[in-house]
């Protein structure tokens, strides 16, 4: 079969975008937390090339290893942005976690890296 330039092109890009698809797949993110009073900041580092993610998603939940939910507590569309304050519906005494991925929109689907740890941190 002869190979045309849009079949090169349509190669080409499914190459680019299984890619960037493993770029961001490939990312380690870690999480730490901080409180004062009436706030929790989260803050996440990232290993990789974090160009790779469009953004990050932060999610928060009152157990270590449920009660997260499946939608996103925070998202960020920055992939420079590493931190989120965190100043609603917090009560006092209570404890927090949160656990942090990345993620990249390719043709409407998105894509994530792992999580990271989990921070946690009590409610000032």
């Amino acid at each position: 079969a002869k190979i045309t330039n849009l079949d090169k092109l349509t190669y080409a890009e499914a190459v680019l975008k299984a890619k960037e698809i493993k770029a961001v797949e490939a990312l380690k993110i870690t999480a730490s937390s901080s409180a004062v009073k009436g706030s929790i900041t989260v803050k996440w580092t990232v290993k990789g090339d974090s160009s790779a993610a469009d953004g990050f998603q932060v999610y928060r939940s009152l157990k270590m290893n449920s009660g997260f939910g499946t939608k996103a507590f925070f998202t960020t569309t920055d992939n420079t942005k590493r931190t989120y304050k965190n100043t609603k519906s917090l009560k006092k005494g209570t404890r927090y976690y949160y656990k942090i991925r990345a993620y990249k929109v390719v043709d409407g689907v998105k894509y994530y890296s792992d999580w990271s740890n989990k921070a946690y941190r009590i409610a000032k």
